[in-house]
Formats: structure tokens, C-alpha cells, sequence
């Protein structure tokens, strides 16, 4: 139990593939982001921009007084007080009768075209002016310095306004927006928002990667890792993933040695002839394992057969490639055919096989009836091992309801392919059954995930024996003492 709470240390090579896996499956998701916001502001840039026009002008403001004054710095301070009292009054003058007045007299309107702001550094008098068009804020620039002398003469009494630096009339707007660097910004920003969540998902993303995680997941011995295979790209080869195909990889055909040899090794203890072998969902390569694992098991000297519990779907004989015409259980419980009639030979093995061409859409009537142990009876008195392949146990009941009449199940987890809680439910509904779980399998295995326990000593880098380990916890077994132990049994 203490296992359970120790926090798991962070792997990059699992977080890594977590990011490609959910990539794969959300790649749409940034792309999406980054059209939207880029999109957006474009829109934003685009639809609600108006185009604003800068103009000012600088003046210097003298007093007539100062003229007269043989103190500079006090002709300068009338200048400066001059100066202020025209930028502080500048709005009340302009929009005086009197200034309504000269704009009339000159212009022929009584505003002007944009409005007009002014602001003082000493003697300096600074005209602001921003709008909608270039032509306008000149233009008022130019009104308000013509009438603000005679406008202005009651609050500040004789001055002068000097040209200093003469308004230029706007070409161009001042709050042009650059959209395409805008609009980059926001679509780069869509970009990580969307790897960011994928980033999120990758870190809380709860698979099985390798034979620990397994084991603490389910808390049942992992048998070992059934590597994905992997063929070279000819166009007449046999892809069958079966040990009776010579061009399977080596690697695969020695991981399935030490998945058998473990198993052995867990049965010793309870021994039990009748194994299910299931799994979570479809695709996890359950049916592939049960045939493989009959076949094992026959290669080592035991006396196999392996039956299609699948009623819904009878695939086994399309694994072998069988096409002659059989009964299987759904024939042999309802009609009380004797099974040992109905067994099939499967060729390059000495493995028999039970599997027929009738289905059934109500399978649960022949799971539960008590006539299929009437057809399980001989074969337990016949064979040593009877491997029984059935519907994923997490999607339908079959499984659950065939378990009454098996000893043990073989729980068989693809690699990377669902969520840890989807296994965790599955399993603890078969446990609450009383079923007894032999052990579980890896399928499908990668070794970027697999931890470095990854040694086969060939280029392919995976499978049993030279160096790898199978088993959980501390509990490793090589190529040699495996070899030594099937001596031992061959001998005895």
C-alpha cells in the first residue's frame, strides 16, 4: 500500500510521447486557436479602425511691455505670465461669441473644422490639433491663430504671436495600425495557447507505458511486453502476427517465450488449466495474444486448445486462416455435438482449436447455460492448458458472465492506448466476481516508453531474454535460466 502513495518521478521520454500521441489526435486545436485570435484581430484592427491626423504648431509670445523694460529677465517673466494666461483661457476665448464671431467673418462657419488644444513651456505657446482628416486639422491650426489676437486682447493686452515652428499639413494618419504585425502576435499567441493545452493534457495523461506502471495500477504480476511488430515493406509477406509465420520478428517470438515461462511460473502455486484471456476494449490485440499464447504453450511440450468464446464474433480461424467449415459452441451447446469432433488442427502447430461459423446476437444464453460445461468438462481431462479468448470486458458482460467457469484471467493492456481509470473500472468489475487474475500483458510495446529494461541484443531493441527482465517488482529472469528451467522440466 505504501507503493501506492509514493508520487511517481517525472519521465520526459513518457511526457514526450504523451505530446505526440495527443498532437496526433488535437493537432487541429492550435491551428484552430491561431486562425481564430489571428482572425480576431485582423477583424478588430480592420473594422473598427478610424484614421486620426496630427498637426501643432509652436509660437512665441512677446509683450509689448517688455519692450520698454531695461531688465530682460523681467520682460522675459511678463512674456512667460503672457504666454500663460493664453494657454489657461485658450478654451473659454474659443468658444466665446467673440470668437464665434472672427471664425464667421473668415471662414464662414462658426467652428472649427477639429478641435484645437493649446499648452505653454515659457514663452512658448504649443497649438494641438487632432481629426479625422489632415486637410481639416490644418486648416484649424491656422483659424485659431489668426482670430486668438483679437479674440484674446481683454485677458492679456498687447502681445504678439511669432511664428516658431509653422504647422505642416498630415499626409499620413499617426494611429495607422500595423495589422500584419498585429495579427502575427495574436496567431503565434493562438499557437501556444493551443500546445500549451496539449502540454496540460500530456503531463495528467494516465496510461500504461511500461510493466510498474502496470503493477501499480492493478496490483497483479505483468507477465512481461509483447513488442508492436513491425514489417519490412514488401508486397508479398506474410503480416500475420502469429508465431507460426516464419517472418515474424525474433523479437516478438522470445518476449512470448518468457510471457509463457512467467505464467508457469505463477501457476506453480494455484495451478489452473483453463485461462480467459480478455482486455479493456477492441484493438488492444486480445485474440492475437490468446492464439499466440496457445501456440506457446504448444511449442513447449503442452497440451493446448484454444477456444473462441467470442459468440458475437467468431475471428479466431480468420487469424489462422482457416476457412473449412466447423461448429463452435453455439452449435455444440445447442445441439449436444461432442467437442472432441469439433476440434480443429491448426497447421505448423500441434495446437487444437475450437471455433465455429454460427454467432449469436444474444450470447448470455449460451455463456450461462449449464450446458457449456458439459463441452469444457473433456477438454479439462484432455489438455493441460485451455486458453479461452472473449469480448473486452469493459464494453460488454460476456467476459463477466464466462467466468464462472474459468480458473484464471490473463488481462491483456495495449501500451499507451486507454486511460488508466477505464482499466482500473473494468478489472475491479471482474474482481468483484471472485475471479482470480493470473497475470496481465503489455501488447503493443514501444521502447521509447518502456523504460530502459528494453535488451534483446538486436536491432530491434526489444523482447525476453538477453538482459531483459520479465516480471514486476524485483523478480528478473534471463534467457538462461529460462533455458535451464524448461531443461530441468524436460528432463523430469
Amino acid at each position: 500500500m505504501e507503493q501506492h502513495k509514493k508520487s511517481k518521478p517525472f519521465r520526459f521520454s513518457v511526457f514526450f510521447h504523451n505530446c505526440i500521441q495527443i498532437f496526433k489526435r488535437l493537432f487541429w486545436v492550435p491551428i484552430l486557436l491561431a486562425a481564430a485570435l489571428g482572425l480576431w484581430r485582423w477583424r478588430n484592427l480592420t473594422a473598427s479602425y478610424v484614421p486620426l491626423y496630427y498637426a501643432s504648431s509652436v509660437y512665441r509670445v512677446t509683450s509689448s511691455r517688455s519692450g520698454n523694460m531695461d531688465i530682460s529677465t523681467y520682460g522675459v517673466y511678463l512674456n512667460t505670465s503672457a504666454a500663460e494666461n493664453l494657454a489657461r483661457s485658450f478654451p473659454y476665448v474659443m468658444n466665446s461669441d467673440k470668437a464665434r464671431s472672427l471664425l464667421k467673418e473668415q471662414t464662414g462657419s462658426s467652428y472649427l473644422p477639429a478641435p484645437v488644444t493649446c499648452r505653454t513651456e515659457t514663452t512658448l505657446l504649443i497649438f494641438e490639433s487632432t481629426g479625422m482628416s489632415g486637410e481639416a486639422v490644418y486648416q484649424a491650426l491656422q483659424n485659431a491663430v489668426a482670430i486668438l489676437p483679437e479674440a484674446a486682447k481683454d485677458i492679456v493686452q498687447s502681445f504678439t504671436l511669432e511664428p516658431f515652428e509653422e504647422a505642416v499639413k498630415p499626409s499620413v494618419p499617426f494611429n495607422k495600425p500595423n495589422v500584419r504585425s498585429s495579427t502575427t502576435k495574436f496567431t503565434l499567441l493562438g499557437l501556444g495557447l493551443g500546445f500549451a493545452l496539449i502540454f496540460v493534457l500530456a503531463y495528467f495523461r494516465r496510461t500504461v507505458h511500461n510493466t510498474e506502471d502496470l503493477h501499480e495500477l492493478l496490483s497483479t504480476p505483468c507477465l512481461g511486453l509483447l513488442p508492436k511488430v513491425r514489417f519490412k515493406a514488401r508486397t508479398k509477406q506474410d503480416r500475420s502476427v502469429l508465431l507460426t509465420n516464419p517472418q515474424l520478428e525474433e523479437s516478438y517470438v522470445e518476449s512470448m517465450r518468457g510471457v509463457c515461462f512467467q505464467l508457469q511460473k505463477e501457476l506453480e502455486a494455484q495451478p489452473a488449466k483453463v485461462l480467459m484471456v480478455t482486455s479493456t476494449s477492441p484493438n488492444e490485440g486480445k485474440s492475437t495474444v490468446s492464439a499466440n499464447l496457445a501456440l506457446m504453450l504448444a511449442s513447449l511440450g503442452h497440451k493446448t486448445v484454444l477456444v473462441d468464446c467470442d459468440l458475437r464474433k467468431q475471428d479466431i480461424k480468420d487469424i489462422f486462416k482457416i476457412e473449412k467449415a466447423s461448429n463452435g459452441l453455439v452449435d455444440l451447446i445447442q445441439n449436444g455435438r461432442a467437442v472432441e469432433d469439433e476440434l480443429l488442427s491448426v497447421e505448423g502447430s500441434p495446437v487444437q482449436l475450437l471455433s465455429g461459423d454460427r454467432v449469436s446476437e444474444h450470447p448470455q444464453n449460451f455463456l450461462s447455460s449449464p450446458e457449456l460445461q458439459n463441452v469444457l468438462k473433456p477438454l479439462r481431462r484432455d489438455y493441460e492448458y485451455i486458453v479461452v479468448d472473449t469480448p473486452p470486458s469493459g464494453l460488454l458482460s460476456d467476459a463477466a458472465t464466462l467466468s464462472e467457469w474459468v480458473d484464471g484471467v490473463l488481462y491483456v493492456v495495449r501500451q499507451d492506448y486507454l486511460g488508466s481509470f477505464s482499466i482500473l473500472d473494468s478489472v475491479q468489475r471482474l474482481s468483484e466476481l471472485g475471479v482470480r487474475f493470473v497475470g496481465s500483458i503489455i501488447n503493443y510495446a514501444e521502447r521509447s516508453t518502456s523504460q530502459s529494461g528494453y535488451g534483446y541484443g538486436s536491432k530491434y531493441s526489444y523482447g525476453y531474454g538477453y538482459g531483459y527482465g520479465y516480471g514486476y517488482g524485483n523478480k528478473y529472469y534471463g534467457a538462461r535460466k529460462d533455458e535451464e528451467a524448461l531443461s530441468e522440466s524436460e528432463n523430469n
